[in-house]
């Protein structure tokens, strides 16, 4: 079963992996554990995101979470360059969940010319970083750059900067959507945010309106909703990649939401 499922790419204990690609070609739909921030140099390529397909060019960006998954189609003889960094949920909490929400992604926008120079001059300073990371501060440059390159693309998008203070249960959510498919309970998310069990589980019903389990569950349920339309995965495959432990557990909780068995869903988009 599991030579079926397609690799999770890992980034391991790293916060960080800046790489060129070059001469990409298309791929099975796939997803990641950590966020994936793609800049496209040359040549067309259309990304299924979530199930839609969007065509990028030279300039075009796209930022996805650990919730998306997506897939690369490209037309034959087309040579497609791409800038790609993929970087950690901690990452994401310690300098980003300031500027975005998991809410905005996936994220995708066309840069000026301007922006894109500014965005590969970046690029070219993280991976000398990456090659020379004894560097002093070669940590926190690269932590930095990223999150410039992060903010050049989210104001692309017409995005424009709100004074907000972000609630510990908006951490929270960060968490979760970044950890759903691992066994995790409202304690271990309380714990990230430095709240006891039980305050936190009130907190997080007052601001989202349902308890933290059935958040989690239709998260979960929702992944694999997309996973049943759009990938080669069994319904088994699904069930264990979505973060459910058994199948009839999975099968029952997925017929009472969607009020369709996995099986009929996959049938149906064969």
């Amino acid at each position: 079963m599991q030579k079926s499922i397609p690799p999770r790419w890992s980034i391991d204990s790293s916060i960080y992996d800046a790489y060129e690609l070059s001469g990409l070609t298309t791929s099975d739909t796939h997803w990641h554990s950590h966020f994936l921030l793609n800049i496209i140099t040359g040549g067309e390529l259309v990304q299924e995101i979530n199930g839609e397909s969007v065509t990028l060019r030279r300039g075009d960006a796209i930022i996805i979470s650990p919730v998306d998954f997506h897939r690369n189609i490209v037309k034959e003889n087309e040579h497609v360059s791409v800038l790609a960094v993929k970087f950690s949920d901690k990452l994401f909490y310690d300098s980003l969940s300031d500027v975005c929400s998991f809410e905005d992604f996936p994220i995708v926008s066309t840069l000026s010319i301007d922006a894109l120079q500014s965005a590969e001059e970046m690029f070219r300073l993280l991976l000398n970083e990456q090659k020379n990371s004894s560097l002093l501060g070669s940590d926190k440059f690269s932590k930095s750059l990223i999150e410039q390159m992060v903010i050049l693309i989210l104001r692309a998008c017409g995005r424009e900067y709100v004074a907000e203070k972000k609630s510990k249960v908006h951490s929270a959510l960060g968490f979760i959507h970044c950890n759903f498919r691992r066994n995790i309970r409202a304690a271990d998310a309380a714990a990230f945010v430095g709240y006891s069990p039980n305050y936190f589980s009130a907190e997080f019903k007052k601001e989202t309106g349902v308890e933290f389990q059935k958040y989690l569950r239709d998260l979960r349920l929702d992944f694999a909703m997309n996973l049943l339309k759009f990938s080669k995965l069994s319904v088994t495959e699904v069930c264990f990649e979505s973060g459910f432990n058994t199948l009839p557990h999975f099968s029952q909780s997925f017929k009472k939401k969607f009020g369709k068995s996995p099986d009929k869903i996959k049938e149906e988009h064969k």
